[in-house]
């Protein structure tokens, strides 16, 4: 025997092939509460109990309209099943003959306030995505500051002590040896270049300046390891499936470069190939250079890690499955991203 699920603002409900309701379980009368389980994409409780219902009275194949699984009973994901028609074209009838409301204006009242509900939510679910935006322009402005301010301590220090520079790759590293040192003989692990040193000599005042400045350099960058961390959050929320297939702070540029999710989510992936790469299309467009293979897709590391000529490929197939991946997180809100991420691989490694 099958039966078929449907659930509205009543409740949820299981109907026969000739529509006869064999099982039910309605809601509370509580728009918040209500409102939840419509913007759930598993098995409510209602549900799960109706599936009980109808597991204990034999029943072994049901169309519902998730993708979900039941022990006990074959769940068969179907969009547009008949249960769903039934509810919605018996729902108003069933409300007041259940008692569930006493008139149909009840009913209509009851259906604006969830309404209302559920626009609020989406709204700010939509929102997130702003947020996630304004946080990636800031990480990528504070990065662009830090090394700016990096080069300038450099050239400051570097007239104290110019062989240091030379010695140290990474900024960060370089603002902690001169803030826990200030003076180059004091400098752990650099004792020997220090006596050797063809630098000017500072006062301590210029010491205890180019040391404070240092440790604000330093706490700048633990703000960017903090507010990077944040907006990895933020993405694995916002967009799981994005995030796992480009990587979050990936997934965040292309949101900015992309306005939102949904704006992404409708962009061909030919477009979201190219997002960031702008100025070289309108300059390829004048006729003034190459057209380019991809934007900020540039630093995903499965391009990183191709053969130079093989790039646009895997931009290509990059760009098609981050288009998937932006599709699922706006519409379906399912998480695939593992099963996402290990179909580019496998298609990566045949076009290599």
């Amino acid at each position: 025997m099958r039966a078929y699920i449907a659930t509205n603002i009543l409740g949820s409900f299981a109907f026969d092939a000739d529509g006869k309701v064999i099982a039910k379980k309605l809601f509370p009368k509580k728009p918040e509460v209500i409102a939840e389980r419509l913007d759930s994409t598993g098995l409510v409780p209602e549900e799960e109990e109706v599936l009980r219902e109808l597991k204990a009275n034999g029943v072994q194949e049901v169309f519902i309209d998730k993708k979900a699984q039941f022990q006990g009973i074959s769940l068969v994901f179907e969009e547009d099943h008949p249960g769903k028609k039934n509810l919605q074209e018996g729902f108003r009838g069933l409300a007041v003959q259940l008692g569930w409301v006493t008139s149909q204006a009840e009913l209509n009242e009851l259906l604006a306030k969830v309404q209302v509900l559920r626009t609020k939510e989406k709204l700010r679910e939509e929102r997130r995505d702003v947020i996630i935006i304004h946080a990636v322009r800031l990480l990528d402005e504070l990065d662009k500051e830090l090394n700016s301010f990096s080069e300038r301590l450099r050239e400051w220090y570097g007239l104290y002590f110019p062989e240091l520079s030379k010695e140290i790759q990474s900024h960060e590293k370089f603002a902690e040896v001169v803030a826990k040192a200030g003076n180059r003989e004091q400098a752990k692990g650099f004792e020997k270049l220090a006596k050797q040193s063809a630098g000017m000599e500072f006062s301590e005042a210029d010491l205890q300046e180019v040391r404070d400045f240092s440790r604000g350099l330093l706490e700048l960058y633990q703000r960017k390891k903090s507010l990077a961390k944040y907006l990895e959050g933020m993405c694995k929320v916002v967009a799981p499936n994005t995030s796992a297939v480009a990587g979050e702070i990936l997934a965040a540029r292309l949101l900015s470069h992309a306005g939102s999710l949904e704006k992404m989510s409708r962009l061909p992936s030919s477009t979201v190939q190219l997002l960031g790469a702008e100025k070289s299309l309108f300059r390829h467009l004048k006729g003034q250079g190459k057209a380019p293979k991809y934007g900020v897709l540039f630093a995903h590391p499965l391009i990183q890690q191709a053969p130079l000529d093989k790039r646009g490929k895997v931009a290509r197939l990059l760009a098609a499955k981050i288009s998937l991946a932006a599709k699922t997180d706006f519409f379906s809100k399912e998480d695939k991203g593992d099963a996402l991420r290990q179909e580019l691989e496998e298609q990566v490694k045949k076009a290599l």
